[in-house]
């Protein structure tokens, strides 16, 4: 009579197989959130700009994002914290940021908005990773514009070094 089923041995190699190939796909996803959490917040960072100037258009007077390597904080007007103001809101970030206007030094990063919707400081905010594969790590912000863009020919955070998408 012959046996029916697997041997234990043929178990033993497809569990074996099983094995790597989950440990694998595991250190590629991980990698991948990492890279989609930086881009995500890059894209966080730009929304948040573009409302801000959009509300300081629509409200008719200067709005202002303050932005800290960890945080950021929105204001309905040119005040701040500094001036005795609470933000409208503050958002923790995942990834640091620097700032090719300071903001290094604890004070923040302002950017306002006047109320054509122009922004009086131009410059550029870069998300600090070790990844170097992920498709935009930049927001530039010029007088009447905010975009995002990658920042591949350079390791400062400088618009030049910025190529926008």
């Amino acid at each position: 009579m012959k046996a029916r089923g697997y041997s234990l041995v043929e178990m033993m190699v497809v569990i074996g197989i099983t094995s790597v190939l989950l440990a694998i796909g595991t250190l590629q996803f991980n990698t991948y959130l990492k890279r989609y959490r930086s881009e995500a917040q890059t894209r966080l960072i730009h929304a948040e700009l573009l409302k801000t100037r959009l509300n300081a258009v629509y409200q008719r007077r200067t709005a202002r994002l303050k932005l800290y390597p960890g945080r950021f904080e929105v204001y309905s007007s040119g005040l701040d914290d500094s001036a005795g103001v609470a933000p409208v809101r503050t958002r923790t970030l995942e990834f640091p940021v620097t700032s090719s206007a300071g903001g290094s030094d604890g004070s923040g990063y302002r950017i306002d908005f006047d109320a054509k919707g122009l922004a009086t400081k131009r410059g550029s905010i870069c998300i600090q990773q070790a990844d170097d594969a992920v498709a935009v790590d930049s927001v530039v912000v010029s007088a009447s514009m905010v975009r995002v863009g990658k920042k591949d020919k350079g390791d400062e955070c400088k618009s030049e070094n910025i190529t926008l998408r």
